[in-house]
């Protein structure tokens, strides 16, 4: 016991000291926050009270670098409007400190303005420094030539400045001129006399010297040698008070590719740099939470350097104080918003910020969507020559062309094509697609194939797609082996659009020997892959097919790949079980798998055990095998992410606390796949409390970071309202964003095709509604080909045609889509075909009801009823309508209760009872009739009741309801 005492008192003296020091160090940084700020406002009030040349630059630089925000917010607020006025001043002034301020000026100008004029100004202000032999204008100039800013590439005239400046002992030049030097003995002599300049500058107290060898020793450093070097001369920089150095440190010590890597060294290298003014460090420390808290830095932290960002009113700081404050609730996204629009108001020429904020605008969730603006500010960042602003111009035009002015679409274009050949994957595919539907440019399937061609050599499974996709749709059929050769490529990194694909082309035998054993195959990896396109072909293939024999080559050649190893084909056998129906034998094959040691089969085995009504022991069986593949995947962050998620649909509250918890962890780290499962559990309260505006929040920051799936959820979530206030503006305008990235997906094909067939979000356009469904219907999706069917039926969109409205619903009727069977018997009933086909209809009516339609049941019993297309069969009728209002059908019950009031064998009872079970079950007519029966009786009981009935059927849309109510009403006011 004395021992515990001993061992407590310690730990409490441990911690005590502790807190005094930090206590201490919070004191002293304190201190030194409030004398830094006074000295500068001092300095400040002290040089606005001259008007020299030298007064007026050193007011200006300090304007230009920043003041400190407050005594207790050392971070740099810059003032740069204010000290371009101030060097303007002292270039009207000539003298010997013209070309000092003729160079700070125009390194303002270049961090600023990035349009020609501007440009040219900062060029000519350099030239006649340089002319008065100032170095630093030679360098910066020669530094302008060497990367052809404002005209032509000229290296040997930057090469005769870097020698000017070089000869006037400026380091930096020696080390540019070895960059640019072929012989490497000259470059050595150049680097030696650029090194030893530096070093006499740095060891006389010079702070940029010591940064600038630094960063030479980590741009050249290939090992830890001269990695070490570049650390010890960024602490002599910090040492000297360079903020900078202490930013670059930092970003070393962080660097996942460098072997000195230490993310504690690299959290204090960014404290130091906030401290001393950097708003960039104070993001990144503030974001650490939410980016996986690799620095470790505490929440409390965190908040207080977000703070003080957000004081500064760098528009970056807002930004990022934005999309933290989003993720808390209601109160947040109202932050956020303010922030947002804060930005708005302050943007500058910051290229991140204004690619943040024109995504944030286009996207339209924290601040109104505003398509000209977000145009306006990516047009802004690509003034500055940005890769991506280019990109993502070009992508909102192309997305959005009604809102394009004239001439900005050739524009879009042109900034497409230079990311694309500047090596941007998304932007070489979608150059292929505008050229490939001639969208700003002439149609052209050579020039889309090289464009595909140059994103595939970069490894982009979309572009392997869309190479496989232009072979197969060569009419010829000879290219088929090319378009096999790219689906297979996409299929090997994982991509179940790439098995489809290949499974359809097995299937169909285009190009290629049809071998529907080995469709079923890929299509079996497909689902494995989790496509439920892959589920939905895998069961029209065996509904077609028909008997034992493909399943049998199918499983055969499965079970060969588990032999021989392949850890995904136990996968793609349970899920091809699974598609016939046999759940046991896919439990039994993921359980011998998971039994050997396979992750993914004991994740899949716990999917099987919650899906459908998932009782006690099978709860307790998913528990048990989410636990093993955990444990398997803990590396992986998506699979951890999907574990986690798996976690929330347990009823215990210990399974959902640890999913929850494992879900934001990831998302901290930034990994998308987490936060659109995150957002799915959030926006319909799976193990979870509801939070709407999260889930939108995430689902938005998991698409920028490029998952496509969470755009899709997204959408569809806006489309019907689920969990989300609908707008199907928004979820139009995502679906078309899908399309244009994948527009063999036929998921959005229907989607689109929807949108324009009701109007949803779109101008209706029945006609573009038709097109996109003969694209679903055309690569076999079943949905498709009953909507095409049905366009054909009505003639929505494409004339009327009978004979293709048979077609598409047979094919749709054969996939086992049930309502495309109940479509067909209303075609070949309706008249709307070229006769009227009574047998016909009913043989539809009657596979659909097999299926377990129960409209296609009611119809079955009115056929059987009437003898109409089939012999009258008043007892068979019976049991169809039985067997629907079994399966809870309204309509059925009614029928029955009609049947068994005004049919050949009336009975009062069972009338009055399925009379009932259907107004129960909401049929608005029975509500009416039932409301009649009580409108009969004399007592109050059978007034309220009627009145009671009345109301319902009314809320039901039924109009004599609804009328005799008003009668009721009039008559129970009206003076008496």
């Amino acid at each position: 016991m004395t021992k515990i005492k001993s061992l407590l008192a310690s730990t409490v003296a441990v911690f005590a000291v502790m807190s005094c020091s930090t206590l201490q160090a919070q004191d002293s940084a304190s201190t030194e926050f409030q004398a830094r700020y006074r000295a500068a406002t001092a300095k400040i009030a002290e040089l606005k009270q001259r008007t020299d040349p030298n007064a007026l630059l050193e007011q200006a630089q300090l304007l230009q670098d920043g003041l400190p925000v407050s005594e207790n917010n050392p971070l740099m607020a810059r003032r740069l409007d204010e000290a371009e006025r101030l060097y303007d001043q002292a270039l009207a002034i000539p003298g010997t400190l013209w070309p000092s301020a003729a160079v700070r000026r125009a390194k303002l100008i270049l961090s600023r303005d990035k349009d020609q004029p501007s440009i040219q100004k900062a060029i000519d202000l350099l030239r006649r420094a340089a002319a008065l032999q100032n170095h630093e204008a030679a360098f910066l100039l020669a530094g302008l030539m060497e990367a052809g800013v404002g005209g032509k590439r000229d290296l040997e005239a930057a090469k005769n400045l870097y020698q000017i400046a070089l000869r006037s002992e400026h380091g930096p030049s020696g080390l540019a001129l070895a960059r640019l030097e072929s012989d490497p003995a000259r470059a050595n002599i150049f680097a030696t006399q650029g090194l030893r300049l530096l070093f006499q500058q740095a060891k006389q107290g010079s702070a940029e010297a010591a940064r600038t060898l630094a960063d030479h020793y980590r741009a050249t450093g290939d090992g830890p040698e001269r990695l070490s070097a570049a650390i010890e001369w960024y602490q002599r920089a910090i040492e000297l008070g360079d903020a900078e150095a202490a930013l670059h440190l930092g970003q070393l010590r962080l660097d996942q590719k460098s072997p000195l890597r230490q993310p504690h060294e690299a959290r204090n290298a960014f404290v130091k740099a906030a401290e001393r003014g950097s708003v960039e460090a104070a993001m990144i420390l503030a974001e650490d939470p939410y980016n996986g808290a690799v620095l470790g830095v505490q929440s409390n932290v965190a908040e207080l350097w977000l703070n003080r960002a957000i004081e500064t009113k760098a528009p970056r700081a807002l930004v990022l104080a934005a999309e933290i404050r989003s993720q808390f609730g209601d109160e947040g996204r109202i932050a956020a918003k303010s922030l947002l629009n804060e930005a708005l108001q302050r943007v500058d020429d910051d290229t991140t910020a204004l690619l943040a904020l024109g995504r944030h605008v286009r996207d339209g969730v924290l601040i109104e969507p505003d398509i000209p603006l977000a145009l306006k500010l990516f047009d802004r960042a690509a003034t500055s020559d940005n890769t991506m602003a280019y990109y993502e111009f070009a992508r909102t035009a192309l997305s959005h062309q009604d809102m394009v002015t004239d001439g900005m679409l050739p524009s879009a274009i042109d900034r497409l094509r230079t990311a694309a050949e500047r090596g941007h994957m998304k932007a070489a595919v979608e150059m292929g697609d505008a050229l490939l539907l001639g969208q700003g440019v002439p149609e052209s399937q050579a020039a889309a194939m090289e464009w595909y061609q140059r994103a595939a050599a970069s490894g982009s499974p979309v572009a392997y797609i869309r190479l496989g996709d232009v072979y197969a749709g060569r009419s010829a059929g000879l290219e088929a082996p090319q378009a096999l050769e790219w689906y297979r490529k996409a299929a090997e990194t994982n991509s179940a659009i790439g098995m489809v694909r290949l499974g359809k082309m097995f299937n169909e035998g285009r190009g290629v020997p049809q071998d529907q054993a080995l469709a079923a195959t890929w299509f079996s990896r497909a689902a494995a892959a989790g496509s439920s396109a892959a589920m939905v072909e895998l069961s029209s293939l065996y509904s077609r097919a028909g008997g034992p024999g493909h399943f049998n080559l199918a499983r055969e050649a499965l079970e060969k790949a588990i032999r021989a190893g392949d850890t995904r084909a136990p996968i793609a056998l349970a899920k091809l079980y699974l598609v016939r129906g046999e759940r046991t034998l896919a439990e039994m094959t993921l359980k011998r798998s998971a039994d050997s040691g396979n992750a993914e089969a004991a994740l899949n085995l716990a999917e099987l055990y919650l899906s459908g009504q998932s009782g006690a022991d099978q709860q307790s069986a998913a528990r048990r095998w989410l636990s093993v593949a955990e444990k398997a995947m803990a590396k992986d962050d998506d699979q951890t992410s999907r574990i986690a998620s798996m976690y929330l649909r347990l009823p215990d509250a210990a399974s959902t606390d640890h999913g929850s918890s494992a879900l934001e962890t990831l998302v901290r780290k930034n990994n998308p796949e987490a936060m659109t499962l995150l957002a799915t559990a959030l926006l319909h309260g799976t193990g979870i409390p509801r939070d709407p505006t999260r889930a939108e929040a995430l689902f938005r920051r998991a698409i920028q970071l490029g998952h496509d799936g969470a755009r899709f959820i997204l959408a569809k979530a806006y489309r019907d309202g689920d969990g989300l206030q609908r707008d199907p503006a928004r979820a139009f305008a995502l679906y078309r964003e899908i399309y244009r990235e994948e527009p063999g997906d036929t998921k959005i094909q229907i989607a689109l095709g929807d949108a324009y067939a009701r109007g949803d979000g779109v101008n209706p356009n029945r006609r573009l509604a038709a097109e996109f469904y003969t694209q679903a219907a055309r690569q076999g999706d079943p949905d498709g080909q009953v909507r095409l069917g049905t366009a054909y039926l009505y003639g929505a969109g494409v004339d009327r045609d009978s004979q293709k409205s048979d077609y598409w619903l047979s094919r749709a009727g054969e996939a086992g889509v049930i309502e495309a069977k109940v479509q067909l018997g209303n075609a070949k009933l309706s008249g709307l075909a070229a006769a009227v086909d009574a047998e016909g209809a009913f043989a539809s009516y009657l596979r659909a009801a097999e299926a377990g339609s129960q409209t296609a049941m009611i119809e079955v019993a009115r056929a059987l009823t009437n003898g109409f297309g089939t012999l009258a069969d008043p007892a068979l009728a019976k049991m169809w309508l039985e067997r629907a209002a079994a399966l809870g059908s309204p309509d059925a019950m009614f029928e029955l209760h009609r049947l068994y009031d005004i049919g050949p064998k009336p009975n009062a009872r069972e009338a009055e009872q399925w009379l009932r079970q259907a107004a129960q079950s909401g049929h608005a007519a029975a509500m009416y009739r039932l409301a009649l029966r009580y409108q009969q009786g004399t007592s109050e009981q059978d007034k309220t009741m009627t009145r009671e009935w009345l109301e319902k059927a009314a809320q039901a849309g039924h109009s004599q309801a609804a009328k005799a109510l008003q009668k009721l009403t009039a008559s129970a006011v009206a003076p008496g």
